[in-house]
């Protein structure tokens, strides 16, 4: 059976653009001749999306049928090249997909707020918005004039909107205590900026190791989100010397170009630096060593958001926060 990958690979283009010109996201900027091209070879190969697969199958359930003139936005902070690159973000972006196809909601329209010159919340005709992530502070005022709203991953206003997130706190606990466990005590911090405030992994690091007045702040390494950027900073933190036994890295992409760093360095994984990441994306398993990372779930983290704004549209008005459990997957980059 052809996939989206498949057809990604012929088009010349990435799966994310796929997905959107095959289900009809209008909010897409890409030309007509790729639109066509893409279309043209998802024909050739019969490809079906999940939606059309479901629509042709006569197994519709009643509680789908009772949910099929809903319509719902989602609301993306990262340009299409950031999504595909970003396995979280894109897997909670499956999560509503999947869970619309599933419950027979009409459509899933993508916005990218990076679109706009100011965060604008006109939606149209959405009948309730997911905001996953929200990569800048944009006025929660606007949000108010929403009526059916709930946020993945933050939660800007937990006494107003009904949200989706990990327990970071615990998260950092996690981590630090297998650190502790294998006996170190001078830890460093990988992680990315935001720009709406400190990233609640960063927050939670330094509080717990204030809290065992083992904080150093030189040991706190931040910039972008990507492979290149864990590459940069861990260079930038073995040029300095120094160096922590450990670190805690905001997510795997990061882990993995700071392991990379230190092999450069002619050091070790983990004989030299121990590495913790976090989000245990697919190439998490396969890295040399094997990293060890939180394993969060992104994609039930999608599909509750789903299953919140229908409740919400049901009647319900309490805000409602759900907490998605995530847990430590101990592989060799620690030593362990």
């Amino acid at each position: 059976m052809a996939t989206i990958r498949d057809i990604a690979k012929l088009a010349g283009v990435s799966s994310v653009t796929v997905s959107r010109v095959l289900n009809k996201d209008n909010t897409l900027s890409v030309s007509e001749e790729t639109r066509q091209r893409i279309l043209a070879i998802a024909e050739e190969m019969n490809y079906q999306t999940p939606r059309s697969r479901r629509a042709a199958s006569s197994k519709e359930t009643p509680e789908a049928s009772e949910y099929s003139n809903i319509k719902i936005g989602t609301v993306m902070f990262l340009t299409e090249n950031q999504e595909e690159d970003d396995h979280y973000f894109h897997a909670i972006r499956q999560g509503v997909e999947k869970e619309c196809v599933a419950s027979g909601i009409r459509t899933a329209d993508i916005f990218r707020m990076e679109l706009f010159e100011s965060p604008k919340m006109d939606f149209g005709d959405v009948d309730g918005v997911i905001f996953i992530d929200r990569s800048y502070d944009f006025n929660i005022q606007n949000v108010r004039t929403l009526k059916h709203v709930v946020f993945v991953d933050s939660a800007p206003d937990v006494e107003s909107f009904d949200s989706v997130v990990i327990d970071f706190e615990r998260v950092a606990k996690l981590a630090l205590d297998h650190l502790f466990d294998l006996g170190h005590t001078k830890i460093g911090y990988i992680g990315g900026n935001r720009t709406y405030g400190k990233d609640q992994r960063q927050f939670y690091f330094e509080r717990y190791m204030k809290e065992k007045e083992l904080l150093n702040p030189e040991h706190v390494y931040m910039g972008g989100w990507w492979i290149p950027e864990g590459n940069r900073l861990m260079k930038e933190a073995i040029s300095k010397g120094d160096l922590p036994t450990a670190f805690f890295v905001a997510n795997d992409a990061l882990a993995i170009g700071a392991i990379h760093a230190v092999k450069e360095a002619g050091l070790r994984v983990p004989e030299d630096v121990a590495i913790v990441g976090f989000n245990d994306i697919d190439m998490a398993e396969y890295t040399s060593p094997p990293l060890t990372t939180i394993r969060s779930q992104p994609e039930l983290m999608g599909r509750m958001a789903v299953k919140l704004l229908i409740d919400q549209i049901k009647g319900r008005e309490a805000p409602v926060q759900v907490v998605v459990p995530a847990k430590l997957i101990v592989r060799n980059s620690c030593g362990s």
